[in-house]
């Protein structure tokens, strides 16, 4: 998951050069002219968002991101324009990233751009495969993808995004970097189009526009820049495309058909973490949002530890999962970043020490493994010495370092969620059924209060399973008990959040919180009261964390029960709920033959939708799967790659059960 950066040299002109591809990034005659002439004017940017200001949004993508002078310039009209679409989405991939200090140099050459290059540095990311979502304003999006250009195209699920309305193929020369110019990504390219779309380049290359022949663009040669004679546009082509069936998958149940609704309302069951971060993503799109909660209060369940820890949940090899909690991590770094730096959201920035023993036990982490995967930015290996330094107080073993994680007061954070005109939050409302009418959903609320709705989004934690249309979903209930304790002299000095067998945070008003018991239940009513038994171990615990015996005071202040809520293998659900009827006769096949193929794409319930099973990880896993499921509800760029949403998919338990099944 770790990403090459880009090799460079500087010119004496100040320019920078490509040494991995031997070429420049930008012509020297007048960079940013030449951007706007190739790119912005031949696609006729600025005319076109006044004719589509009635839509709600506008989706551009770019084939060689480099130093982002295209973006920043059509960032710059948009900007401009007083007439355009709801929403600027700019979706660009780049294989060798620049590094943050190499982008900022190359931008200074660009005062007048320095607004939205300001925007975008405080956001750029430069590390980690896959793609980095930007939210730069609340009406613009950059979907950053880093790697290998086709790989990441095919893994979108392009079939559930609209489509990408105007190209810019912005790569190094095609004599030079031929990859980016091959006839199987133009195709991709072209899969990813409608018969509106537009393309244009710098290349004219005899291979270029076969390949966009090909791949069925129109193409013209039109006058180029400066030196340049000529520059190329193309426009995809109104000829129908190939009858083909529906574009079934090999994992049908998982292919989701397009819903469209009236009025953009919705309600959220659930006011923690993921009902408001889904709330919140929800909002900033235009939706009237009904948020709410059985509890007299946010943040009444897990949410309302005095504390949570953000750190990302590391894996030993490669995978959907790894991949999702990778940049589930590096999002809400962002996001919290951002929301910090606009007014207090309760978040602490003063990085996470897990230590090293404690982790995962039952796999242990590899060093090796790792180091291969993750980015020395998102976590790196200290010696005892070095994460004590850190964490100020003497540790007992060596550690993992998350720079960039922290603390946060969840309850704090969901209040900012839910500080919007669009948010209309509903205490001690206990949603008791739903019922799908024409173009709607009816939710009940005890025996006389009903709210309708276009969509629904279920996010209650264990509370879902009371909702019949989630009784089959795979959940777990957990216990845990928090414990707080007296600061003293010695545990103040406390700098960093530090993991072990528990969870002990730095001094906040003189107490530190300890988190947390982990008791599986089998009964869907557990005890809430806090057991003496529990505290004891929690204090005693943390407080092998630290070879210093008196390090935290052994006397419990306040306990906190609240049930967290996994699912069987533990991984969040998130997505469009499944008609489990439907899917079983469609699918029952499965259970004689786990590799039966099928031409019928999956039921859903339109308009119906899940946000649960976070378990301890949420504070990095619901800002994401907040803005997946506002995003599928716009039909916008999904943020995540096909395997990562399917593997969050809800109907992923029906269809394992039916391929664990046996002929009688």
């Amino acid at each position: 998951m770790k990403i090459e950066n880009a090799s460079i040299s500087w010119l004496a002109s100040g320019l920078p050069y490509s040494t991995q591809f031997q070429d420049i990034y930008y012509s020297e005659d007048d960079e940013l002219a030449e951007s706007r002439h190739v790119f912005l004017d031949a696609n006729n940017l600025q005319q076109r968002w006044s004719s589509a200001a009635a839509t709600s949004s506008f989706h551009i993508g770019e084939l060689g991101f480099g130093s982002g002078l295209n973006f920043l310039q059509t960032l710059e009209l948009w900007q401009q324009c007083d007439e355009r679409p709801r929403q600027l989405h700019y979706i660009a991939f780049e294989k060798y990233p620049l590094t943050l200090q190499q982008l900022s140099r190359i931008h200074q050459r660009w005062p007048k751009l320095s607004q939205q290059s300001s925007a975008l540095i405080a956001q750029y990311t430069d590390h980690s495969e896959g793609c980095h979502m930007l939210l730069l304003a609340a009406d613009v999006v950059l979907d950053l993808y880093f790697g290998d250009a086709l790989a990441a195209l095919n893994a979108r699920m392009s079939e559930s995004c609209p489509a990408i309305q105007c190209w810019f193929l912005d790569g190094f020369s095609p004599a030079k970097n031929s990859e980016l110019w091959q006839q199987e990504l133009m195709q991709a390219l072209a899969a990813s189009s409608d018969n509106s779309t537009t393309l244009s380049s710098y290349s004219v290359a005899g291979k270029v526009r076969s390949a966009l022949k090909n791949s069925g663009f129109e193409v013209f040669k039109v006058a180029g820049f400066g030196r340049k004679r000529h520059s190329l546009f193309a426009q995809k082509s109104d000829q129908p495309a190939a009858a083909s069936k529906e574009n079934i998958s090999a994992t049908p149940w998982f292919d989701l058909a397009e819903v469209s609704f009236q009025d953009k309302t919705v309600v959220v069951i659930g006011a923690g973490l993921a009902g408001c971060s889904t709330a919140h993503s929800l909002a900033q799109r235009g939706w009237r949002v009904i948020l709410t909660e059985a509890g007299s209060d946010l943040a009444s369940g897990a949410s309302g530890n005095s504390h949570l820890a953000l750190r990302c949940r590391l894996f030993n090899a490669d995978s959907s999962e790894a991949r999702f909690f990778l940049h589930a991590y590096l999002f809400a770094c962002r996001q919290f970043q951002q929301l910090q730096s606009q007014h207090d959201i309760g978040w602490n920035p003063c990085a996470v020490v897990q230590l090293a023993n404690a982790m995962n036990k039952r796999r242990p982490l590899l060093q090796e493994n790792l180091q291969q995967l993750y980015s020395e930015q998102i976590v790196r290996r200290l010696s005892k010495q070095e994460a004590s330094k850190q964490a100020a107080v003497l540790l007992d073993e060596e550690a993992w370092f998350f720079p960039q994680g922290g603390a946060m007061q969840a309850a704090a954070l969901c209040r900012s969620y839910i500080d919007h005109p669009n948010i209309e939050l509903k205490l001690n409302t206990r949603i008791s059924a739903l019922s799908r009418n024409k173009q709607s959903w009816s939710v009940a609320a005890g025996s006389e209060q009903f709210i309708d709705a276009d969509a629904v989004v279920i996010a209650n934690s264990y509370g879902a399973a009371q909702l019949t249309q989630c009784q089959d979903l795979a959940l777990q209930l957990v216990r845990g008990q928090t414990t707080e304790i007296p600061a003293n002299a010695n545990s103040e000095k406390l700098a960093s959040v530090v993991c072990g067998a528990r969870t002990v945070f730095p001094a906040a008003h003189n107490r530190h919180l300890i988190s947390a018991s982990y008791h599986l239940s089998d009964s869907e009513s557990p005890d809430l009261e806090p057991h003496s038994e529990d505290s004891t171990e929690n204090i005693r615990l943390a407080q092998s964390n630290f070879p210093a015996a008196e390090l935290l005071s052994s006397n419990a202040g306040a306990d906190r029960v609240s049930l967290r809520c996994n699912s069987a293998d533990r991984f969040p659900i998130v997505g469009l709920l499944p008609d489990t009827e439907k899917m079983k006769t469609t699918y029952a096949a499965l259970s004689k033959n786990a590799s039966a193929k099928f031409t019928t794409r999956g039921h859903y319930l339109p308009g119906l939708y899940v946000n649960i099973a976070h378990g301890s990880n949420g504070l990095a896993s619901c800002p994401i799967s907040a803005e997946l499921l506002a995003s599928m509800i716009n039909r916008e760029n999904l943020p995540l790659s096909r395997n990562i949403i399917h593997s969050l998919n809800p109907s992923r338990f029906l269809i394992r059960d039916l391929q664990k099944q046996k002929e009688n």
